[in-house]
């Protein structure tokens, strides 16, 4: 019995380490928070000396859990499911909290997406010889500055898109020199 709780345990231990309530991503002001009360209480579950109290503890708090990710009030996702978002959301000005890679840690600070290598889905010049370009993620980016290209950008060429100075980025199309850009969708 002792081994099937501690393995319930661990398990729902492991699966809480990446519980988020929505409300809880308002604000990060990269101090130290206190993790959500929902996985707090499944947690203290751990201080139930009864076995069979202490199961009881988990099965609740488990379910209380489910509920909350069912309604949306919790969000699970894994380290990989939130290196895809950030990735998805590269170029947008973004809330600093510690899932966006906004945290004060070294570990925020290695995880934080600096550039995007991917492929162009569409490219279309608005303007004076600027470009509109979508990017297989589904991101559109526009040119602000007025350099000309050597070669048009088309659908499946590579883009190379880096932040630059003062929150804007630079984007270097099949390795041509660097054009500016900013994300509009």
């Amino acid at each position: 019995m002792n081994d099937i709780i501690g393995k319930t345990a661990l398990a729902c231990s492991a699966a809480l380490l990446t519980a988020l309530p929505a409300s809880a991503l308002a604000k990060d002001d990269g101090e130290n928070t206190p993790p959500p009360a929902i996985f707090q209480d499944v947690i203290d579950c751990q201080k139930v000396t009864d076995t069979t109290a202490r199961l009881s503890c988990y099965d609740q708090k488990v379910s209380t859990l489910a509920a909350a990710q069912e309604s949306r009030e919790v969000v699970i996702a894994d380290r990989e499911q939130i290196k895809e978002a950030r990735r998805g959301l590269f170029g947008f000005s973004l809330p600093k909290i510690r899932l966006f890679g906004g945290g004060s840690d070294d570990k925020d600070k290695e995880e934080r997406i600096e550039e995007l290598q991917t492929t162009i889905t569409s490219a279309r010049e608005f303007g004076y010889g600027k470009w509109l370009l979508t990017l297989e993620e589904g991101g559109r980016w526009q040119q602000t500055d007025s350099i000309r290209l050597n070669a048009e950008p088309r659908s499946g060429d590579t883009i190379l898109i880096k932040t630059a100075a003062m929150g804007s980025y630079l984007a270097s199309i099949n390795g041509q020199r660097s054009i500016r850009v900013k994300r509009v969708e």
